[in-house]
C-alpha cells in the first residue's frame, strides 16, 4: 500500500468530520456543519 501526502493530518480531519456528524446527525444545513467543524478545528489547532 502506498503512503499518501499528509496522512496523519488527513486522518485527523476525517476523524473530526465523523465526530461532528456523529454528534449532530443528519439533516442540518451546510452552515451548521461548517460552524461545528470550524469549532472542532480551532479546538484541535488546525488552521
Amino acid at each position: 500500500m502506498e503512503d499518501f501526502y499528509l496522512k496523519e493530518e488527513t486522518y485527523k480531519i476525517i476523524g473530526l468530520c465523523m465526530e461532528v456528524h456523529k454528534i449532530l446527525g443528519k439533516g442540518h444545513s451546510e452552515n451548521v456543519y461548517a460552524d461545528a467543524l470550524e469549532y472542532e478545528f480551532k479546538l484541535n489547532h488546525i488552521p
